[in-house]
C-alpha cells in the first residue's frame, strides 16, 4: 500500500470515530421546585376608596356595632349591604385607637403550579396595620374575622378576594385613598414567598 493511500484509509477511520462519538448532554431545564412548586397569578387587584376626615370614614354610612360572642374582632350590624362598607368598621373601635380610617384590598389570587400554596400575610405603607379578614354570618349579622392560619388557595386554582368575602384589611390609613390612585402591597405566600402588587383605588 503506497502512502498516499494509507493517509486516506486513516483519515476515514478518523472520521468514523468523530461520528460515533456522543453527543454533550444539553443543559439541564430551570428548577421549577422540589415538590412541584406553587405558581402564583394575582389579577384585578384594587383597593376601596376612603377619605379621611378627622378620623372618620368619611362620606360612609357608619355600621352598627355589636359585640362579638368569643374571642376576635367585634361583629356589627351593617346599615348598608356588607360590600358598601362592612370592612371599614368592624374592629369594635379601631378607628379611633389606629387614628384613621379604614380600607380593603381585592383580588383574584390564582395558583397555576402543582401545589397548593396560602397568603400568610400582606403589607402597604398606606395603612399602620395589615390583616387577612374575612366575613361571616353569626347569630343574623354579618360579622369581621381574622383570618388565622392564611387564606388557603389550592393547586391548579384560584381564590377570590371580594367585599363580603376575604379581603386584605387596611387598618388606620396614613393618607387618602382616592379614586384613580394606586397602592402598593407586598403579598406574602408560603411557598411563592413575596410578590408586589399594585392596586388601583376604586369608588365601590
Amino acid at each position: 500500500m503506497n502512502l498516499s493511500r494509507l493517509l486516506f484509509v486513516l483519515a476515514g477511520a478518523l472520521g468514523l470515530a468523530a461520528c460515533t462519538t456522543s453527543p454533550t448532554p444539553s443543559a439541564a431545564p430551570a428548577n421549577t421546585g422540589a415538590t412541584g412548586g406553587a405558581t402564583i397569578q394575582i389579577s384585578d387587584p384594587w383597593a376601596r376608596a376612603m377619605k379621611m376626615e378627622g378620623g372618620t370614614m368619611s362620606g360612609m354610612e357608619q355600621p352598627t356595632m355589636a359585640p362579638a360572642s368569643g374571642g376576635g374582632y367585634g361583629g356589627m350590624e351593617p346599615t348598608k349591604a356588607p360590600e358598601q362598607g362592612m370592612e371599614h368598621g368592624g374592629h369594635g373601635g379601631m378607628d379611633m385607637e389606629m387614628g384613621g380610617a379604614n380600607s380593603a384590598a381585592y383580588m383574584v389570587i390564582r395558583n397555576t403550579g402543582s401545589e397548593p400554596d396560602k397568603l400568610i400575610a400582606a403589607s402597604t405603607d398606606v395603612a399602620k396595620t395589615v390583616e387577612l379578614h374575612t366575613v361571616i354570618e353569626e347569630g343574623g349579622m354579618m360579622r369581621m374575622r381574622q383570618v388565622e392560619g392564611g387564606i388557603d388557595v389550592p393547586a391548579n386554582g384560584e381564590v377570590v378576594l371580594k367585599p363580603g368575602g376575604f379581603h386584605v384589611m387596611l387598618i388606620g390609613l396614613t393618607r387618602d385613598l382616592n379614586a384613580g390612585d394606586k397602592v402598593e402591597l407586598t403579598l406574602t405566600f408560603e411557598k411563592a414567598g413575596q410578590i408586589p402588587v399594585t392596586a388601583e383605588v376604586r369608588q365601590p
